[in-house]
């Protein structure tokens, strides 16, 4: 998988979770994500169709995705999954650029089938450091 993949199909086929080196790595290590909740769309993983493509990708993710409410630093890694696997399947939300895996409850979703590759923005661009295998 290239990163022009990637972005050529998001929204399509991948999406993006934003997040920073910390729950990045947590996440790569274990494979699992903690489902959130969120007061519009409820408790679910939450990805977007926003892809990895340059630093402006970081400013658009944080008005869409996160309302302004965060920094830079806390954006600077996309973990890509894709939109379904092993029948379950992320749905559009009401916002144009979020995505829900819904789970109706705080639980820990294991990523089988959902996890493409981990990214990681170095200030200038955007770098696969891991993938599926």
């Amino acid at each position: 998988m290239t990163l022009d993949e990637l972005q050529a199909r998001a929204g399509t086929e991948f999406l993006f979770h934003y997040t920073d080196a910390v729950r990045a790595d947590a996440i790569l290590a274990d494979r699992l994500f903690v489902a959130g909740p969120r007061a519009a769309y409820g408790f679910g993983v939450y990805a977007t169709d926003i892809a990895p493509v340059d630093g402006e990708t970081i400013e658009d993710v944080i008005v869409h995705c996160f309302g302004g409410d965060a920094e830079a630093i806390e954006v600077n890694h996309a973990i890509a999954v894709r939109i379904s696997a092993h029948g379950r399947r992320f749905a559009p939300t009401a916002d144009p650029y979020q995505w829900i895996l819904p789970t109706g409850k705080l639980e820990l979703v294991y990523l089988e089938g959902f996890y493409v590759a981990t990214l990681e923005f170095d200030g200038r661009s955007w770098a696969i450091i891991d993938t599926d295998e």
